[in-house]
């Protein structure tokens, strides 16, 4: 059972298809990224995902809104047919997975627990934010911020280190998270794209504290809107059981 939450939310780290069904843009997408520190919409993402674990590898194309306020959805759509089988709503609080293949959902609170159970890793809304613009904002709030004598920056908060690479551009190389000294995940960005003046990455790679599980993460389309997202409903299909 929980692995076919993983595998669904596996998929979720980059997006695929066209555009939300249900989503109507209150503004025209940006013709350029604007920085993160001053932008207060949300991104609109598609691409694909392949996710390899253990037991086998599994792809599909998806569709991602994440807003700079830290809420998020996505949907994976099966490869060709093009039917959705999984989504993840996220917010500051509430986690909601729907598996619409096996008719079930997994609603909790957003946590760091929740996300290394149902995640693998504490991959957090921010970081994932991070990595899909390969940018970081001016200033990460609560977190504090040093560059090292490698050359990478070191985002530290309590017992939780983040240290980030750039490449000779500025843009996000690779970023390795840990707990009390326990790797959660690394990730790296080997390649950029540009459309309209602005950079953003083409491919992202994400694997597990584990080294069992790797996300490969293909971007097709990027853009910032204006506004604020479509509020998330946090409750359940009623066709869908509890796990």
């Amino acid at each position: 059972m929980r692995l076919i939450i993983s595998v669904f939310i596996v998929l979720l780290w980059i997006s695929g298809c066209a555009l939300f069904t249900d989503t109507k843009h209150t503004v025209s997408p940006t013709s350029k990224l604007p920085p993160p520190g001053k932008f207060s919409g949300y991104y609109d993402v598609s691409g694909r995902i392949l996710f390899k674990h253990p037991d086998g590898k599994h792809n599909g194309e998806l569709l991602m809104q994440i807003s700079s306020s830290s809420e998020m959805k996505l949907r994976i759509f099966a490869p060709i047919v093009g039917s959705l089988i999984y989504e993840l709503r996220a917010g500051p609080e509430k986690f909601l997975v729907l598996n619409y293949q096996d008719k079930n959902f997994v609603l909790e609170e957003n946590s760091w627990e929740v996300r290394q159970t149902w995640l693998g890793m504490d991959l957090s809304l921010d970081e994932l934010r991070w990595l899909i613009i390969g940018r970081l904002p001016e200033k990460t709030q609560s977190w504090k911020r040093k560059k090292l004598p490698t050359g990478e920056w070191q985002l530290t908060q309590n017992t939780t280190e983040i240290r980030i690479r750039y490449n000779s551009d500025g843009y996000i190389e690779s970023m390795n998270k840990s707990r009390e000294g326990l790797l959660e995940y690394k990730a790296k960005i080997p390649q950029y794209q540009k459309e309209k003046e602005s950079f953003f990455p083409k491919k992202v790679q994400i694997e597990d504290y584990t080294g069992n599980n790797l996300w490969m993460m293909y971007i097709k389309e990027l853009h910032a809107v204006s506004g604020s997202m479509k509020t998330l409903d946090f409750d359940p299909p009623t066709d869908l059981e509890p796990l």
